[in-house]
């Protein structure tokens, strides 16, 4: 049988040794590419359109794995020695995760307020959210960083009423708004 986990299974006691960290982080590459892409519209050139948002999308992931990275082997330190080739990295070898608000393990996207208000991501980058929570320019990726040893990446099941409305009070929602942001995962 799988255990049920929480992100919350990934953060150590202080009783125990185990040093680990949470932090938070949000970058984009999409900065101007908006307006680059209405201008290869204007011209009918859907192809560089298309071309250039992906490429965006693409380098915002680089942006973020890298700075995973950078968190993992100096920031923190708490894999100095890490290397690890393209293979290693693409199966997430390493240690650490980087969950997103919106993503399975935290499937909720009202998290990315808590996010943008703990970092004033708006002030700090020129990301905004947009009423569904969107992230724009679209090429931006935002998340939380786990050191626990043990974290890895998770899906959460099918959630019952008694869960919403623990997790509607929890995070000061009233329970159909939470019903309504977590309707995927209702039973």
């Amino acid at each position: 049988m799988r255990p049920n986990l929480s992100l919350g299974d990934f953060i150590a006691p202080k009783a125990t040794k185990i040093q680990d960290y949470i932090g938070a982080f949000a970058v984009t590459t999409g900065i101007g590419v908006s307006e680059l892409c209405a201008e290869f519209e204007a011209q009918q050139d859907d192809y560089n359109s298309i071309m250039a948002k992906a490429l965006a999308d693409r380098l915002a992931e680089a942006f973020a794995e890298r700075m995973h990275q950078h968190v993992r082997t100096t920031l923190w330190g708490y894999t100095v020695d890490e290397v690890l080739n393209n293979e290693a990295l693409i199966a997430e070898k390493y240690c650490g995760i980087r969950p997103a608000p919106g993503y399975p393990a935290c499937p909720d996207h009202n998290q990315k307020r808590v996010l943008f208000d703990l970092l004033k991501v708006t002030e700090n980058t020129g990301i905004t959210l947009t009423e569904s929570l969107a992230m724009f320019p679209a090429a931006s990726v935002s998340g939380w960083y786990y050191s626990h040893p043990e974290s890895r990446y998770f899906s959460i099941g099918r959630i019952g009423e008694d869960q919403v409305a623990d997790y509607a009070e929890r995070t000061g929602m009233d329970i159909e708004t939470a019903k309504r942001w977590l309707k995927p995962l209702l039973r």
